[in-house]
């Protein structure tokens, strides 16, 4: 995953599952930057930093921007120049 790629909320780090389970949402984001996780942050939680990866800001296709995004919980629909 890299700046300027096309995103999709994914299913990788939560499957909800069920009757009442929510729908997976259909916007389509751009990943605007992405932040690397501080080794300081990995000391005794590197199962979570492999589980969600680095954070990234994505700006959704109505204007929000969240920041903070878990990566594994995004699919890239389409990635700029690979």
């Amino acid at each position: 995953m890299k700046v300027g790629d096309l995103v999709q909320q994914g299913t990788r780090v939560i499957k909800f599952k069920g009757e009442n389970a929510p729908k997976k949402s259909r916007r389509v984001g751009v990943i605007m930057e992405i932040h690397e996780i501080p080794v300081e942050m990995l000391n005794g939680r590197s199962d979570w930093a492999a589980t969600l990866g680095r954070t990234v800001d994505v700006l959704w296709d109505n204007g929000k921007i969240t920041e903070g995004f878990a990566e594994n919980s995004l699919e890239v629909i389409s990635d700029e120049g690979r």
